[in-house]
């Protein structure tokens, strides 16, 4: 292209604003027009988006002769957001129990020791959460697929995953894709076409068309709330929250009853071991997530880990499990806004969603359903559009607001509360009544969190020679550290030490893609070449 065939530069003009020069672009260039002056900018004092004490602070500790002995002190929190700051001392003690050295915390950078806070929760502190998510997903991993930490192997254990939803509590604005794009992300950002939300209704006792006729997207305000606020049942959905893992802890009994009924009906013993995890739906209400493995029984050694026997089918094993969330249903604690009279609690009339993992011609295998679960026990309420702490007089006031559908649920938290029976419902609104943990499992499904943690302590105090630890270290060492403070002393030090740890997780992940690649490579390589 020649000279004479460029576009010619925009005209620009001079606009005098309050002690600011402005350029406006008068051409077909609008995004190069300056949103603000240069002195707006200058008299801010802001450098690259961050402020200019965060700069002052962060350049006064990278300046600090201790720099690197800091940010080795901090390596392990450095990329946690609320950090923990524990003061004390450390005592090595030898085999006879004698002291032999003492540390004190004074000594160290800052006067204190740097933990992680531990926080699953991904909106409170994300590098928490991701390790916590992490370890839950290596947890599943072991449970179905074993040979690991001491697992026998279970690939021949048949297992199924189920999700189990609540009951109806009043029509919602909901979102229904019948038919999904095969490039379809699902849940999170689908765009394919919805159908009509409620395409026909009826006019409630008070007066609200109960009709919608739009089609809702995927982040849609209107999803999850009620038609009518007024003839939605909040009272009936926090109390199931409520008895929510007590109705678990009654279905999981009957399906221990099926079991046997089924193993006696073939003449063997079996036994099921699961791991669940909870969800918050857009509405408010919790819906479990479980992965059932089946087993069999050995009976010269009743704790081990034995494959069920032949004759039970994976149809068998889905009938069973099908019969006991049927079957399970119980009537809750008498309260006196019911007339005395407790509630009826069981599952939701639409049926169980399950699939059986791994099964020939199956959509769901072992890596899908561990990383889908694995992702849960970072969420909470956030997808109900509140996240909340605790809830106390003042803030029930705040957030307990009647005219919308999450303030009416924390209000019937705090009015069920009064009652001796529902007391839990007050300590967990900021939950909508739920008080359950984010994953339970049983004993023999895999291995403990408390088991990974510990492995990664050991990793780490033996600078990735495990061999050569010996478990008596831990009765030598004696810690003797307090609380001091949470978070980092300045928003510099964050700066800094968040940094730091973004680049050595950069650094990890090129290695782990180099190692991928070579593997890659490596294979291609040994293919044999068509003749």
């Amino acid at each position: 292209m020649t000279s004479s065939t460029l576009p010619l530069a925009p005209e620009t003009t001079t606009v005098s604003g309050t002690g600011a020069c402005a350029e406006t672009t008068a051409g077909y260039w609008p995004w190069a027009t300056p949103t603000t002056g240069p002195r707006d900018l200058a008299a801010d004092g802001w450098v690259r988006g961050h402020d200019p004490r965060t700069v002052a602070s962060g350049r006064a500790r990278a300046q600090d002769p201790d720099y690197p002995e800091w940010l080795g002190h901090v390596k392990a929190a450095a990329a946690c957001k609320h950090p923990i700051r524990l003061a004390g001392q450390i005592h090595v003690n030898d085999a006879d129990g004698n002291r032999m050295a003492t540390v004190d915390t004074e000594d160290m950078p800052d006067g204190a020791i740097y933990t992680p806070c531990g926080n699953r929760r991904a909106a409170v502190c994300p590098s928490c959460a991701e390790l916590y998510r992490r370890d839950t997903y290596h947890l599943i991993k072991a449970g179905l697929q074993g040979d690991r930490w001491g697992l026998p192997p279970l690939h021949e254990h048949i297992a199924i995953f189920l999700t189990a939803t609540a009951p109806s509590f009043g029509p919602v604005h909901h979102r229904v894709v019948k038919v999904h794009a095969a490039d379809c992300r699902k849940k999170d950002g689908c765009t394919c076409r919805a159908s009509v939300c409620h395409p026909f209704g009826r006019v409630c006792p008070h007066g609200v068309d109960l009709r919608c006729g739009q089609r809702h997207r995927a982040a849609d305000g209107h999803l999850g709330q009620p038609l009518c606020l007024d003839c939605y049942d909040h009272v009936g959905q926090v109390v199931w929250n409520h008895e929510a893992p007590e109705l678990w802890r009654r279905t999981i009994q009957q399906a221990d009853r099926e079991l046997r009924r089924l193993g006696r009906a073939h003449g063997v013993e079996l036994r099921r071991r699961y791991i669940k995890v909870y969800e918050f739906q857009v509405r408010g209400v919790i819906h479990y997530h479980a992965l059932i493995r089946l087993d069999g029984y050995n009976p010269d050694c009743p704790d081990a880990i034995v494959p069920p026997p032949r004759v039970i089918t994976r149809d068998l094993f889905e009938e069973a499990v099908r019969a006991a969330f049927v079957k399970t249903a119980y009537t809750s604690a008498g309260h006196p806004a019911n007339g005395g009279q407790g509630w009826r609690i069981a599952w939701g009339d639409k049926g169980l969603d399950l699939k059986h993992v791994n099964a020939p011609g199956g959509t769901v295998n072992l890596a899908q359903i561990t990383g889908y679960i694995a992702k849960y026990v970072t969420k909470s309420t956030e997808v109900t559009g509140l996240s909340l702490r605790r809830v106390d007089d003042i803030s029930v006031e705040v957030h307990g607001d009647p005219a919308t559908h999450l303030g009416r649920l924390i209000r019937a938290c705090w009015h069920l509360g009064e009652h001796p029976a529902y007391a839990r419902l007050r300590r967990w609104a900021h939950q909508f009544g739920y008080g359950g943990h984010i994953a339970t499992k049983s004993r023999a499904f895999s291995v403990t969190l408390g088991f990974l943690r510990m492995q990664r302590t050991i990793w780490r105090r033996t600078e990735g020679h495990p061999h050569t630890w010996d478990d008596e270290q831990t009765e030598r060492v004696i810690y003797e550290l307090g609380y001091q403070a949470t978070g980092w002393i300045t928003t510099g030090d964050a700066l800094l030490a968040n940094t730091a740890a973004a680049m050595a997780r950069a650094r990890h992940q090129a290695g782990i893609d180099a190692l991928a690649g070579e593997l890659a490579a490596h294979r291609t390589a040994a293919r044999p070449l068509a003749a």
